[in-house]
């Protein structure tokens, strides 16, 4: 099937993303041999009787798309899991195409995005970065959870619901310095008393990595996690309290409290103080909290900010969905599987930690803000995940990786030993943040040496080295999908 020179120049005229058509490819190979300098009239040939063609979104990334229905605004054909399942092109093309409307709504609302989450989280943080989630994301996660949930996309706005979170926001938190711990150990209370000056020198012994009798290693162990948990929550505390003042605020602003509801619900009086005399407040609307963290991990928000949010909706009567295990549930007593459910989607096997607030900015458009520490591990801790699942985020430098991960997920336990692995270094790259030294963790002998942590750090320094050398000259593009 052939599309026509007219229809092909339409296609370009009224695509900026879709610059250049591709040279008809070579049949005697197994990839398309693509041309984008010459001749901008060439007819495109499309070679599986569906309309599909492959768009190359970033160098080694692509989406299957069809041209021919990309400017609808919704799918020419209902796209159900099972064709997706099936890997059926005509309905794979369609997604691509929700994916390619979604993108572009979402990176024309980025800008104002960027600017109203920084004027409320203002400064205070090691870095605050916001971006529009891309075509492929957005591609990839149709895909997974059309099929995971039995899903049917017939409207753009029925994927728009599954992928919520248009933008993606990140706030780094500043580690804490030698006085915040010491303050901390100081003025901890366990059980209702303060920390004698022996047991401070037992855990600041303990939190500095140094050698202690083994007697002593037990009583400073019983006392290290609220130790921890207490250093977690000052760690935290300047971007929740951000998100607890815009949040009060909101409510104000919407009528759906009063400050005398809100003071009566429990809310920290410090909290409440300063919504009462800060004027530069900004109103931002929490839908969703997503706090994450490893089976013996401290997560980034404390239970005690957590019952500050479920204080907030207490308030306003309106439900804010949040995902979180108490610290005082003792896993290793009750196991997983008794817990609610909630407390078992916050824990993950992998170690994966990270806050995470939904929020709706004012022109309605939802984000996503991960909240986390200054540790390198969050930038390619999700090669992991990505690989596990299979997604189309990886670059092509990764496809070691990403094939010894799934080889990893034929033998059940030699992918939980390699999830254990992976699950200490978020707590090794997260004990500097908290004022904390421990030894690094070693990948037992029988695991390819492509699954190290350092290995995974490389590839992450290599990968960002090559795209950025590839994106001086890059530019989308169509090319052939090969019959």
């Amino acid at each position: 099937m052939s599309l026509s020179i007219k229809f092909l120049r339409n296609v370009i005229s009224n695509s900026k993303e879709l610059i250049y058509p591709a040279q008809k490819f070579n049949k005697q190979t197994k990839e398309a041999i693509l041309s984008f300098k010459k001749n901008p009239q060439q007819t495109m040939i499309l070679t599986n009787g569906n309309g599909v063609v492959n768009y190359r979104i970033k160098p080694d990334i692509t989406i299957p798309i069809r041209p021919e229905t990309l400017k609808g605004t919704k799918p020419s054909i209902a796209i159900k899991w099972e064709s997706l399942e099936a890997k059926e092109q005509k309905q794979l093309g369609e997604l691509g195409n929700i994916s390619m409307r979604l993108a572009k709504q979402y990176k024309n609302a980025e800008i104002q995005a960027t600017k109203e989450i920084k004027e409320i989280f203002g400064n205070g943080f090691e870095t605050i970065s916001i971006r529009a989630k891309g075509a492929n994301s957005i591609f990839s996660k149709l895909e997974r959870m059309s099929k995971k949930n039995k899903l049917t996309y017939k409207t753009d706005e029925d994927a728009r619901k599954v992928i919520q979170d248009a933008i993606g926001g990140r706030i780094i938190l500043k580690d804490l310095t030698p006085k915040d711990v010491a303050e901390t150990i100081n003025n901890i209370k366990i059980n209702g008393k303060l920390l004698t000056a022996e047991e401070k020198t037992l855990i600041n012994k303990l939190l500095k990595n140094e050698t202690i009798k083994e007697t002593e290693r037990l009583q400073a162990e019983a006392l290290a996690r609220p130790v921890k948990i207490a250093l977690a929550e000052r760690h935290s505390e300047p971007a929740f309290r951000k998100f607890m003042l815009s949040g009060l605020k909101d409510a104000l602003n919407r009528k759906v409290t009063t400050l005398e509801k809100l003071e009566k619900t429990g809310i920290r009086k410090d909290i409440i103080a300063e919504l009462k005399t800060n004027p530069n407040i900004k109103p931002l609307r929490m839908t969703e909290v997503n706090n994450y963290k490893g089976t013996n991990g401290i997560a980034y928000f404390s239970d005690n900010q957590i019952r500050q949010i479920e204080r907030l909706q207490l308030a306003t009567g309106e439900k804010i969905d949040i995902i979180t295990c108490s610290e005082s549930i003792d896993l290793a007593k009750y196991g997983l599987d008794k817990l609610p459910k909630t407390a078992q989607d916050a824990i993950k096997p992998s170690g994966y930690t990270t806050g995470q607030i939904n929020v709706k900015l004012s022109d309605g458009t939802l984000a996503e803000i991960q909240v986390r520490g200054s540790g390198p591990f969050g930038e390619y801790e999700h090669f992991n995940y990505d690989a596990k699942q299979g997604k189309n985020t990886l670059s092509k430098i990764l496809d070691g990786y990403k094939k010894a991960v799934q080889k990893l997920l034929k033998k059940n336990d030699d992918a939980k030993e390699y999830d254990e692995y992976i699950s200490k270094f978020y707590d090794y790259y997260r004990n500097p943040e908290l004022g904390i030294k421990s030894d690094r963790p070693k990948l037992a002998e029988k695991f390819d040496k492509i699954l190290s942590e350092e290995n995974m750090q490389e590839l992450y320094k290599l990968d960002k080295i090559e795209q950025a050398r590839k994106m001086e000259t890059f530019k989308p593009y169509v090319e052939y999908v090969v019959a």
